[in-house]
């Protein structure tokens, strides 16, 4: 059900990254030489800022922090990334329809979400849905056992486990404005002490659109 999968996409923001290296200028993060443009990271921030907010307003929470989104954003585009890489260096194959949304799915979307860009929600919670199922794919080949219903989530941590590990061995770096430090965890509000020239006008919650506030 899409209400599971919004939870999902947050979920993911729980991948605790060991990141080295330099950010590329203009660059959201680079992994292994490879970069995460900012206009690929601010169109899946705006799909989690509606999907966060969604979800938070059903808990009674008015306000959500679109800095914080966007750092969960920017860690569910590099966490799906090494995730891929794992399962090719695993010869691991995770089926589209594991995390592909249904047509329904997206009528879903749609209806609950009529201003926004339903390709990009559909994208989020895709690639979030991605993730998990490499997590479990991984475990599976790790255990040589099939996942159940009983055990997926068992299976999901193992598997996560394994895409942590990879970071070790990866070429992780984050632009300063996230404020990440180097195993993705918060070290400032809107970015590092040391920030290089491309960043210091990086956007604050304040000056981002409505969508991106996501308040």
């Amino acid at each position: 059900m899409l209400t599971r999968t919004r939870g999902v996409v947050l979920a993911i923001a729980g991948l605790s990254l060991a990141a080295c290296g330099t950010v590329h200028p203009g660059a959201a993060a680079v992994v292994d030489g490879r970069t995460i443009s900012m206009d690929t990271l601010d169109r899946t921030a705006e799909a989690y800022c509606t999907l966060t907010a969604s979800a938070a307003k059903q808990q009674g929470i008015t306000t959500v922090s679109g800095s914080e989104v966007r750092r969960q954003a920017v860690v569910g585009l590099v966490s799906l990334r090494v995730a891929r890489d794992l399962a090719r260096s695993k010869g691991v194959t995770v089926e589209p329809s594991a995390y592909e949304l249904t047509p329904a799915q997206r009528d879903e979307l749609a209806t609950s979400f009529p201003d926004s860009d339903v390709d990009e929600l559909a994208r989020a919670i895709r690639d979030s849905r991605e993730v998990s199922a490499i997590s479990v794919a991984l475990a599976e080949k790790q255990t040589k056992q099939q996942a159940t219903s009983e055990n997926e989530a068992q299976f999901a941590d193992i598997g996560q486990s394994a895409i942590l590990a990879a970071f070790a061995d990866s070429d992780v770096s984050f632009a300063p404005r996230f404020g990440l430090d180097s195993k993705g965890q918060q070290r400032a509000a809107t970015g590092s002490v040391s920030v290089t020239p491309d960043d210091l006008d990086a956007p604050v919650d304040e000056e981002l659109p409505a969508s991106q506030r996501c308040s």
